[in-house]
């Protein structure tokens, strides 16, 4: 709480300064402040004595308005004596009434709710000077007018958001001018507004009001009106109410910048998560025409095998073909998956999941592999990387698909590092309770001070066509993972980067059942839905075959009415369709029969234990095997017909 007026205040009230001359001192002081601020980073413990070094350099208001001319030595000393004068003035003051003022200050200082903040002000104002009302009003920068923003009192919700036109009334001549008013009679006073009093039916007697003044900027003025008893208003009201002043542009600026804070760091966050997908996108675009390439060969494989069928005279020759086409469709779909795993992430609850290292490594090396064997190839650049994996399994708890972005940027790092080919080498190993994954290229390496600011968002030694955002990602990544990191890096002799995860815990895999020719199964009564129908047609056809009485439908509401007529002990359903799609039906299905055995099937990623809070007992995965569909339900049926028989 401010007691006493400061020193430039005083100055510019009494003329001896304009409010320019202390406007130009004020900044000329802050630049000078700045040349000697604290550091932001550091320990509580230092801050009082780096204080003390800089309070005892500091640049006083006084001595910057006399070198630059605007005062005399002899007008400073007579303006501090007049600013001592204010410590006999609050002297005077009721020292209950002062106490009631310091407490509830201090309450109102530790609110982060400015409304809150600034009700509580205006009741403790019109009770310490006992009015009948009060209110704060706060200027428009656009408009010039004040907005009547937290009256209190008789007829208060009247005034509410009610606009002061510019200069108008007691309040305004007060902002205008930055100072006190007190009146006793507002009938005698031109500067009085009526229209006001007129709109509420309210009538003003007498009025207290002083600006609010936020780093020697009005920004509003504050107003108590008529004492409640009947008597005037004396000079302890205004200095009380001018206390309140100060305290109310402290809450309302600290609440602006708070406000402007969060809405730059909502946007920086918004900013982030925007590049992060572009980088995202980048990568895919890399290995975009590389897949390409490999589709066209595995398309080639089926169409050439498919006209070469036509014209076969003998089994042989026909299920070679059928062989080489079957082994070109699973290759196609390994593709894709791994491709859905690096742009869709497979964590949608916040948890983490086992994950084997050397899956992501291979996942990775198979995603980037068309960048570095075929479009870089055909530019006569020839690189090859060296898997040195662990032979044992390296399970550590994380995200799968962050996991995997990690390993294709540093992939594509170490590629963009080697404009004239080279080797990278990738290793995986174990050291007491931590999982090691290490990457090294033979590149042009880096300069001390490049590998200092690798890890800085937006840093880039590539040109505009990179964010710079990679290696920024990798360091998030491993945090979160709780991992640690060294880089050892020459410039000209290369990169090695080593990262370092805890062991997790090994569980269970994706994966609905092992490999292995399909056992008699249980005859069940299956309802097929899927608007591809051949898709269903093919699932009826390998679920037939193994005496399953089956029944296709190719939406979710005709697939549902048949369910609550027919006797079904399964209902399997794809995941995207037109009107309903695989989850809403599941739900449906469940509610009319909750016994029944539900299966999912889908071309996305799916996390297994979503699906089975949704209810759904299997997942088949596009493209499948005729071998994947039968143990799949084989699995279910059987597990279903052991837990019925323990019940």
């Amino acid at each position: 709480m401010i007691l006493k007026k400061l020193l430039g205040e005083i100055l510019s009230d009494m003329g001896i300064i304009t409010e320019q001359n202390l406007h130009e001192a004020l900044k000329k002081q802050e630049a000078l402040f700045q040349n000697i601020s604290m550091s932001e980073k550091l320990p509580r413990a230092g801050i009082v004595s780096e204080a003390r070094l800089a309070a005892g350099s500091a640049p006083c208001l006084g001595k910057i308005l006399i070198d630059a001319g605007y005062t005399t030595q002899e007008r400073i000393e007579f303006a501090l004596k007049e600013q001592d004068k204010m410590i006999e003035k609050y002297k005077m003051l009721e020292s209950e009434k002062l106490g009631l003022v310091i407490e509830e200050c201090s309450i109102i200082n530790s609110s982060i709710n400015i409304s809150e903040a600034l009700r509580r002000i205006m009741k403790c104002a019109a009770r310490v000077t006992n009015s009948e009302a009060s209110t704060l009003m706060l200027l428009d920068d656009k408009t010039g007018a004040l907005v009547f923003s937290v009256p209190t009192g008789p007829e208060s919700e009247k005034l509410t958001d009610i606009q002061l036109p510019p200069g108008k009334g007691i309040a305004g001549w007060v902002v205008k001018n930055g100072k006190d008013v007190l009146i006793q009679d507002v009938c005698q006073d031109s500067r009085f507004y009526e229209k006001i009093d007129s709109a509420t039916g309210f009538e003003t007697k007498s009025i207290v009001c002083v600006p609010l003044k936020a780093k020697s900027r009005i920004i509003g003025a504050l107003e108590v009106i008529n004492k409640a008893d009947g008597t005037s208003f004396k000079e302890e009201d205004s200095l009380f109410l001018s206390i309140f002043a100060n305290h109310a542009a402290v809450a309302i600026e600290n609440a602006r910048f708070y406000t402007e804070l969060k809405r730059k760091s909502e946007e920086e966050e918004s900013m982030q998560i925007r590049l992060t997908e572009s980088e995202k996108l980048r990568a895919l675009g890399l290995m975009a025409s590389g897949i390409a390439h490999d589709f066209n060969n595995m398309l080639a494989v089926i169409l050439g095998n498919t006209e070469l069928i036509e014209v076969a005279d003998d089994k042989e020759a026909i299920l070679k073909r059928t062989n080489a086409i079957k082994q070109a469709a699973i290759d196609s779909g390994n593709i894709i998956k791994r491709l859905q795993k690096f742009s869709k992430p497979e964590e949608d609850d916040n948890q983490f999941h086992s994950v084997k290292i050397n899956d992501i490594v291979k996942d990775a090396v198979i995603l980037t592999k068309p960048l570095w064997i075929d479009t870089l190839q055909e530019k006569g650049i020839n690189i090859s990387i060296a898997e040195n994996l662990a032979e044992e399994d390296l399970v550590i708890s994380g995200y799968g698909s962050d996991l995997r972005e990690m390993v294709i940027n540093l992939i594509f790092n170490s590629i963009d590092a080697m404009p004239n080919g080279g080797e990278i080498n990738i290793t995986t190993s174990k050291k007491d309770d931590n999982i090691i994954f290490a990457i090294s290229d033979d590149g042009i390496g880096m300069s001390d001070e490049t590998k200092e600011k690798i890890f800085d968002p937006f840093f880039t030694t590539k040109g505009a066509t990179h964010s710079g955002l990679g290696m920024s990602m990798i360091y998030g990544i491993i945090k979160r993972h709780n991992g640690k990191m060294a880089v050892l890096s020459t410039l000209g002799k290369g990169t090695s980067f080593e990262f370092s995860f805890p062991k997790g815990a090994e569980t269970s895999f994706d994966g609905n059942a092992d490999a292995g020719a399909a056992p008699n199964i249980k005859q069940a009564g299956i309802l097929i839905i899927d608007d591809n129908t051949q898709i269903s047609d093919l699932l009826a056809t390998i679920l037939s075959k193994h005496g399953h009485r089956t029944s296709i439908f190719s939406n979710g509401k005709s697939g549902i009415e048949e369910f609550k007529r027919g006797d079904y002990d399964m209902l399997i359903s794809d995941l995207g369709m037109p009107g309903m799609s695989g989850w809403e039906v599941i739900n449906e299905a469940r509610r009319i029969k909750p016994s029944a055995i539900f299966g999912l099937i889908t071309g996305g990623v799916i996390d297994p234990d979503k699906a089975k809070l949704e209810g759904v007992d299997f997942i088949i995965n596009k493209p499948f095997q005729v071998n994947d569909v039968e143990l799949a339900v084989e699995k279910t049926l059987k597990a279903r017909s052991i837990e019925d028989n323990s019940h």
